[in-house]
């Protein structure tokens, strides 16, 4: 997906009854870009109608991005630091991300399922986290 200066707009504060969900797509179709242009195009069009859906409720804070292939997974290992880049553990296991707001989990599980990640994945699945608000 390209950057769309629309979505900046949905970064004000939230309404007081609502608390910010993240999104994760995980376990994926990675050849999903080896399909031809008319069916990305006919899935970026409901990714597009899904998000205006959910910015018509007042759901949605940050339409995300699909992550690429690769990356690299960091961790201290004793007094230095350790970098894996081969990813083996957890290597397509997540696909992307996107963050919405509503007022409860059980809201913000039902509007995950008006996903179209989960209509062309079904070995997949979207996790739904709460985000935590840290008062400073």
């Amino acid at each position: 997906m390209q950057a769309n200066t629309h979505w900046i707009a949905l970064l004000e504060p939230l309404e007081d009854d609502m608390k910010e969900y993240l999104l994760l797509y995980r376990n994926g179709d990675p050849s999903w870009q080896e399909r031809s242009p008319a069916e990305i195009q006919n899935v970026m069009a409901q990714w597009n109608a899904w998000f205006k859906e959910l910015e018509a409720g007042g759901h949605l804070r940050n339409p995300g991005a699909a992550l690429a292939p690769g990356g690299a997974v960091i961790r201290k290992n004793g007094n230095s630091i350790a970098t894996d880049t081969t990813l083996s553990e957890v290597k397509e296991l997540v696909g992307g991300f996107s963050m919405i707001q509503a007022s409860s989990l059980e809201e913000a599980t039902k509007l995950a399922q008006g996903s179209p990640f989960l209509h062309d994945n079904p070995g997949g699945d979207i996790v739904v986290r709460p985000v935590m608000v840290v008062d400073g």
